[in-house]
């Protein structure tokens, strides 16, 4: 009975020290995020003298002057980012259902091509897609962000939904084919509905990659009419300078939109990543 005794204290010892340490985890995880949202509300004084708590009064003023500096940065962001993610979807449905239904001549070659371009490092295509963009006329557009990130961002989409595609009864498409249905009309009304789950893991996966692109739009951009969030931060930066309340609104108005997209759509990526989506 004694032993039994012991043994239930060590094991509430035990756990006791786990939830602790996962406590303590936690907390340095989101202490930057706790501090950023602390320290947008704080003047200059409050910054300096009050620099790991909260102080009073709070200033809401930081907030309104920084979505003012940052409207138009925000739109372009909002814009470049749907479009690129509208077209990753459309492409990368199309590429991946015709790549796991149609056989044609060269079909596993252009497949396995395409793939292995994952595994290049996206720095050492930064000259010369800076070259062939220029040679275009693209530079100081939409375009030259918007059609990189399409051409780019689909490979990951055409290899998980290849994959889920080729998982797929081809019963449902035969039936669908005895009804006259053509490939394109067999992916609208039997594969995409089934692979919603998969395309919310593109999307999400592409949004945050194209939300976050810094280098790229940094090198191919210069006018504020088409700048992008995430380059448009380092001028917020230098226009605020030493107003550090303001500079920190400023960094969690950046992070607003990403933190919607993770709300709404977490149900949906952990339904794509339990479907099979992430071990196409």
């Amino acid at each position: 009975m004694a032993n039994t005794s012991v043994e239930k204290r060590k094991r509430q010892f035990v756990g006791a020290l786990w939830r602790t340490c996962l406590a303590l985890l936690l907390l340095l995880t989101f202490f930057p995020f706790g501090f950023m949202l602390m320290t947008s509300f704080k003047d200059t004084h409050q910054f300096y003298h009050a620099f790991w708590v909260p102080a009073w009064p709070v200033h809401l003023e930081n907030y309104a002057g920084a979505m003012t500096d940052m409207r138009a940065y925000m739109a372009n962001s909002l814009f470049v980012t749907t479009v690129s993610i509208s077209g990753i979807l459309v492409f990368a449905a199309i590429a991946g259902f015709l790549f796991a239904r149609y056989r044609f001549f060269g079909r596993e070659f252009i497949y396995y091509g395409m793939i292995s371009m994952m595994m290049i490092p996206g720095v050492l295509l930064l000259v010369p897609s800076f070259l062939w963009v220029k040679q275009l006329g693209l530079l100081d557009s939409y375009a030259v962000m918007i059609l990189p990130y399409i051409s780019g961002g689909q490979i990951l989409g055409i290899y998980l939904l290849r994959g889920f595609f080729s998982q797929i009864d081809n019963d449902l498409f035969e039936a669908a084919q005895v009804d006259g249905a053509g490939l394109l009309r067999q992916l609208w009304h039997v594969g995409l509905p089934l692979a919603k789950p998969v395309l919310g893991v593109v999307a999400i996966v592409s949004a945050l990659g194209v939300w976050n692109q810094f280098l790229w739009p940094l090198v191919t951009t210069s006018s504020e009419d088409v700048m992008v969030l995430t380059v448009g931060m380092l001028r917020y930066n230098t226009r605020v300078v030493g107003q550090y309340g303001r500079m920190f609104a400023g960094y969690t108005i950046s992070a607003i939109p990403l933190g919607i997209l993770f709300l709404l759509a977490t149900r949906v990526f952990m339904k794509g990543i339990t479907a099979g989506a992430l071990k196409a």
